[in-house]
């Protein structure tokens, strides 16, 4: 039996649904690009800066990313990257703060706060511990890359720090030993089982493969492995379980670099993901010579081959255990129309973090914002801003033309009454009925509207009565979209 006592059930996944009843397709939506909030054109900054972490911070929004500059045709890098540091009141308006921290060209008036020089390789990912029992002095954690002899080669560290900006690169505490972690992870305390929970890049070989190689670290196995998500926990965030790959079901297996995968502030016992998906054409058609900067394009396809063919793009995945997951084989954020600096193998990255942003309609509501970098390798990156509704990533649908039908699952709940998140036309609707296992029916007036959170009428009593019986939840649509419910 479900149980949903008071919280909110988005509908990312089929969890809720009786999948035989239901006729009403999931739809999985777009965000919108907004505006450039900031650019990395300081010296120790450039086109090769990237893999940006975010958090909410008590009012104050903290960001780090790796500076690096890059020859926009060779690839070719300035070995000594920094990590930095920036922070904003609203995520919109940025500064670079004077930390004071690291000499750059003979001065300390930079936002840098450690360097490739110090051993630590990309990228700097930062979370702050929500455990009760954390220490103060480790309150905020960062998990690195690292290779060095020390520790036979790249092993995966974790730094710590008391106020998110002093990290103690001096005395790292070891994660993990023998991957290969140059992308960006995701870590987190998780209150609903009690443990951190790990997200790394990981390597795995084809299904069926067959040939010679039987490690994917193999550099020989460069053009057959595939990059997927990794997945580690601890109780004590010293003592951590072997690395698996996360199940994504019957999604395709491709390949995904950073993951970004956290609880859903809304709904905390739902998780989402964003993986950025790698595809590496194996030969130039003419289809790239149609794709922005194409000249340039073949320039770096000529020093090697990959960094011509190769395209990414931002997926959706969403799970319920932190371990299985549904990811969506359709991109949730494209390249999208060509201009000066896209359709790159860097498009697609987003920062870790979602945020909400007032509306720029008066008496709209707050929207959900991301940041998304552009322009790798071609310009000193951009960051965007991006929003969506409030649980806006998947829906259930229902067209013009023909009426749907959303059937659930039995469950149970708490509360007087149902809220929704919906969005209809001006001709739409949705009918909900109630039906419990003794008989008794509640029928909804017609509704409509957008809103995130839009109580829906009963004409013949009231929800509140159905408190802690089985129910079933039955949705008549058409020319809407249904995002979420929760009673209350």
């Amino acid at each position: 039996m479900i149980s949903l006592f008071s919280r909110r059930e988005c509908f990312f996944d089929d969890y809720l649904i009786d999948t035989a009843k239901t006729t009403a397709p999931f739809l999985l939506h777009e965000p919108t690009r907004r505006e450039m909030v900031l650019r990395m054109d300081m010296p120790w900054e450039g086109s090769g800066s990237s893999s940006l972490s975010l958090i909410k911070d008590d009012g104050l929004f903290r960001l780090y990313y790796n500076g690096r500059s890059m020859d926009s045709v060779t690839a070719k890098r300035d070995d000594t990257y920094y990590h930095c540091y920036a922070q904003s009141r609203d995520g919109i308006h940025w500064e670079r703060p004077v930390l004071n921290l690291f000499s750059y060209e003979g001065s300390r008036e930079n936002n840098i706060h450690s360097s490739y020089a110090q051993g630590l390789i990309c990228p700097f990912c930062v979370f702050k511990d929500e455990n009760p029992a954390c220490p103060p002095a480790e309150r905020y954690k960062a998990v690195v890359c690292c290779f060095h002899e020390k520790y036979g080669g790249h092993a995966l560290l974790a730094l710590m720090s008391a106020d998110g900006v002093h990290f103690d690169t001096e005395h790292p505490r070891v994660i993990e030993k023998g991957g290969f972690y140059d992308s960006k992870h995701s870590c987190f305390w998780d209150k609903n089982i009690g443990k951190y929970r790990l997200y790394t890049r990981g390597f795995h070989l084809p299904d069926g493969y067959t040939g010679d190689i039987t490690d994917a670290h193999d550099r020989r196995s460069y053009d057959i492995r595939i990059r997927d998500i990794q997945y580690l926990e601890s109780e004590d965030f010293v003592h951590w379980s072997p690395s698996r790959r996360i199940d994504q079901g019957d999604a395709a297996d491709i390949e995904l670099y950073e993951n970004l995968i956290m609880p859903y502030y809304r709904a905390p016992h739902q998780y989402i993901g964003f993986p950025t998906r790698y595809v590496g054409r194996r030969q130039w058609t003419p289809a790239f010579d149609e794709l922005p900067n194409a000249e340039h394009r073949r320039r770096r396809y000529q020093i090697d081959a990959r960094f011509g063919l190769a395209i990414t793009d931002c997926t959706f995945l969403t799970g319920r255990d932190g371990v299985r997951f549904k990811r969506y084989d359709e991109a949730f954020l494209r390249p999208g129309a060509g201009h000066s600096a896209n359709w790159l193998y860097g498009d697609g990255y987003p920062a870790t973090c979602l945020f909400e942003t007032p509306s720029e309609l008066e008496g709209g509501e707050p929207e959900i914002s991301m940041l998304v970098p552009i322009g790798h390798w071609i310009k000193p990156i951009e960051v965007w801003r991006y929003t969506i509704r409030r649980d806006g990533f998947v829906s259930l649908h229902a067209g013009g033309k023909n009426e749907e039908i959303v059937i659930t699952k039995p469950f149970t709940f708490t509360g007087e009454n149902l809220y929704v998140n919906l969005s209809t036309s001006a001709c739409g609707y949705l009918y909900f009925t109630l039906t419990a296992e003794d008989g008794t029916r509640l029928e909804s007036y017609e509704t409509f509207g957008d809103a995130s959170d839009l109580r829906v009428h009963f004409t013949n009593g009231s929800v509140g009565d159905l408190a802690g019986k089985t129910v079933t939840l039955s949705v008549r649509m058409r020319d809407a979209d249904l995002y979420a419910i929760r009673f209350a």
